[in-house]
């Protein structure tokens, strides 16, 4: 089914699942052999037919569009097929906050306090862009993000830290 919905968009595999969608890890495909390795959020199927959750979906992607902050997951592209929607966003390669304790808890290191303090900071700054963000009259947009949990913030290998 996917990849008949996401033509140029070849999936590789599932990187987890939340409450309206499912992520995967996948090549986005272009001309002249261009390709990028990307994550496509797609909504669930047993969402897809059920109006409020599109309408919920796209209003997702289009909240999030126009958020360019290091601390926030890019998005690149929202496409609608039928009943089927997906959002293409930047692929964060690392661990999500949740998985990052848990391997600290296995090898019984505690989370030191600076490195604590940095990923909140990272977090705050994104949503107090998130929270200040207006559109192009200048009104606010009113963003709230309602689930902040630690499966919904990455760490990059890099280090960075993202919503």
């Amino acid at each position: 089914m996917i990849g008949n919905i996401i033509s140029h968009y070849r999936i590789i595999e599932k990187l987890g699942g939340g409450g309206m969608g499912v992520v995967y890890e996948a090549f986005q495909r272009g001309a002249g052999n261009f390709k990028k390795v990307v994550a496509v959020k797609l909504i669930r199927e047993e969402y897809s037919a059920i109006e409020e959750f599109q309408k919920n979906f796209i209003g997702e992607a289009r909240l999030v569009a126009d958020l360019i902050h290091t601390n926030i997951v890019q998005t690149y592209h929202f496409e609608q097929y039928g009943e089927t929607c997906f959002i293409c966003m930047e692929l964060i390669r690392g661990l999500n906050l949740e998985e990052f304790l848990q391997r600290l808890r296995d090898r019984e290191h505690p989370l030191p306090r600076e490195l604590a303090v940095f990923i909140v900071s990272r977090i705050a700054r994104g949503l107090a862009y998130a929270h200040k963000k207006s559109d192009e009259t200048g009104a606010p947009l009113g963003i709230v993000h309602r689930d902040i949990n630690p499966k919904n913030i990455l760490i990059s290998l890099e280090g960075d830290v993202k919503l």
